[in-house]
């Protein structure tokens, strides 16, 4: 049986990128998540991280005790054993002795193709900011420094470059200068809007109820509260429970401050005087 070539190069190196594509899809439709039990499941899971930022990414070594290590079970080497074949689920052995997995693989190397464009984006720039200051600009072609996020939008865009957030993307201008932050009133009304027109209210009750949450909580209150709410069923109530179960929290805190600072106070105050000892007295 021919043994397969490694999957991602060598020099393939994502360590520091702090983002990996799950693909829930795939991962909930597969049979390692029909087959596996929840120890199994977790020790696959955490061994898919660190075949991510594993030289070559999406590799592992083939040894036990480092297995056990990197699945987060330290010296257990026996409980790893008994995980093991579940765990390394969808690892195939290559011809340099690592274990690879292709899906891991895949999304690898489009990860690794934008980290290493980025960094020759960069070195172009850098070339090019280096000629204009020395005045010799000519031969280097115009470019743009990258936004400050680190993306890089386009085609596979759902692996970032150089980034641990992915919803904070700015775009740069034909000067290199970024563009206006968005107005978060403006975010707040039209995300708003859509999630609540979606669970069945009109376009006016829905503003109408996003600027009450507004006046009463802070934008960016209204902002994460409305996040939270995606994806439910009844995203109103959902985020007026959340509003109470932080004022039921706020209540609770501050009725403990009040009895602490009482216990505080009464350990502070003086207690009832001392008796004196009885004096002696000098037999003449």
């Amino acid at each position: 049986m021919t043994v397969p070539e490694p999957m991602t190069p060598p020099d393939c190196d994502l360590r520091g990128l702090e983002y990996m594509p799950l693909l829930g899809q795939r991962l909930f439709g597969s049979e390692f998540d029909a087959l596996a039990n929840d120890s199994e499941w977790r020790a696959g899971l955490t061994l898919w991280w660190a075949a991510w930022t594993q030289c070559p990414a999406g590799s592992l070594p083939d040894d036990d005790a480092a297995l056990c290590r990197l699945a987060d079970l330290g010296r257990d080497i026996k409980t790893f054993r008994k995980l093991r074949e579940r765990a390394l689920h969808g690892f195939v052995k290559c011809s340099d002795g690592r274990l690879y997995h292709p899906t891991l693989c895949e999304q690898a190397l489009v990860a690794w193709d934008k980290r290493v464009k980025e960094r020759a984006r960069k070195a172009q720039w850098r070339a090019r900011k280096l000629g204009q200051e020395e005045g010799q600009d000519e031969d280097v072609p115009p470019t743009v420094p990258r936004d400050r996020t680190g993306t890089e939008p386009g085609q596979n865009a759902d692996v970032p470059a150089d980034v641990t957030r992915r919803d904070s993307i700015t775009v740069a201008n034909a000067t290199g200068a970024e563009a206006p932050p968005p107005d978060l009133s403006k975010v707040i009304f039209d995300t708003g809007v859509t999630l609540l027109c979606g669970a069945g209210m009109t376009d006016r009750t829905a503003r109408q109820l996003i600027g009450k949450w507004r006046k009463q909580n802070g934008d960016a209150w209204t902002r994460d509260a409305i996040v939270s709410a995606e994806g439910r069923s009844e995203p109103v109530a959902w985020i007026e429970g959340r509003r109470k179960a932080q004022d039921t929290d706020a209540d609770e805190a501050r009725a403990l401050s009040s009895a602490t600072a009482e216990r505080y106070r009464r350990m502070e105050m003086p207690g009832p005087p001392s008796r004196a000892a009885p004096a002696t007295t000098a037999h003449s």
